[in-house]
């Protein structure tokens, strides 16, 4: 079985599972481990990056106050 990230769907979405959910990661895109590698970066030159979760403004002090993600 393989995982998959999907964006979270609206209602008249979830009415169509199965018919092709979107997807956070393309194949043949940035793959998950590039985009957390990318956010680590910033953090490390600048102090602040887009949270991966919410795109949200995360800092190395406080993580994302607007939903609380850390990356440790």
């Amino acid at each position: 079985m393989a995982a998959l990230a999907t964006r979270e769907q609206g209602i008249a979405e979830r009415s169509q599972v199965g018919k092709g959910a979107s997807r956070l990661f393309e194949p043949g895109s940035v793959t998950l481990e590039e985009a957390i590698l990318a956010v680590w970066q910033d953090l490390v030159t600048e102090g602040r990056a887009e949270c991966p979760v919410c795109g949200g403004s995360i800092s190395v002090e406080g993580g994302c106050p607007a939903c609380g993600s850390e990356l440790s």
